[in-house]
């Protein structure tokens, strides 16, 4: 049963359907699958999914060269009334031994975690020489799991994160540009403001709009002026 609901909810984060959700998450997913696309063919050895709610990317990113996939997270959670998680940890210390997987992902969790020093040296423990820790955050993202929510990264502070800790390298892009930002303030505008009469009456023209400007989006490197909805990277021990 639990292999079916993964695999249920593996397709339902993968195959979005305009349709069928509310057209944030549309947005946000299609832009975090983007990102994860391409992850997917770096991925080999052991890989540890951190604060893996359902690990809905977990049977997307398989491939014959990973040899273990373990998902993370805290004991108890809302996410795990049908799919649990490998292990549990106690928010500090990652339950993993030191220079021991290949691959970290955490999505959407560092503006989670208010000590980032700390989660960072903890990621940088358990990785291999070499190993690469994947990463996003959102920027544009209304306030979510309240009280844990603590920050809005820009790029130029998790550069001075990294180098605190000492990683060797990282390359950082956005998430999506200012038409996928426009898109995804229309769909949270939309979704979380009007009431359900307007938003069926106006649903149609929206759905028209919003695909648009997704396809428009251009992505611009961090500079002055340039916007983006969220951050992800590969940062290297």
């Amino acid at each position: 049963m639990e292999n079916h609901n993964r695999k249920y909810i593996n397709e339902w984060f993968i195959n979005v359907n305009i349709d069928k959700v509310p057209f944030a998450f549309y947005v946000i997913r299609n832009s975090l699958l983007r990102s994860i696309s391409e992850l997917k063919p770096l991925l080999h050895g052991n890989v540890v999914d951190l604060a893996c709610g359902v690990m809905p990317y977990k049977e997307y990113l398989m491939n014959p060269f990973i040899d273990q996939y373990i998902g993370i997270d805290l004991e108890p959670t809302q996410y795990h009334n049908r799919i649990k998680p490998d292990l549990y940890w106690d928010g500090k210390n990652i339950p993993q031994e030191d220079s021991s997987c290949d691959f970290i992902i955490a999505t959407e969790f560092l503006e989670h975690y208010f000590d980032t020093d700390h989660i960072l040296k903890e990621i940088k423990r358990v990785l291999k020489d070499g190993g690469i820790f994947f990463f996003t955050v959102p920027n544009l993202w209304p306030i979510h799991e309240a009280p844990y929510d603590y920050h809005r990264f820009t790029p130029f502070s998790l550069t001075e994160h990294f180098k605190s800790v000492h990683f060797k390298k990282w390359e950082l892009k956005p998430l999506g540009g200012y038409h996928l930002s426009l898109a995804l303030m229309i769909s949270l505008w939309n979704d979380n403001n009007l009431s359900y009469k307007r938003r069926k009456m106006i649903r149609p023209l929206l759905k028209v709009i919003i695909k648009k400007l997704i396809k428009k989006d251009k992505i611009r490197m961090f500079e002055n002026d340039c916007y983006y909805s969220g951050i992800y990277g590969f940062v290297h021990k």
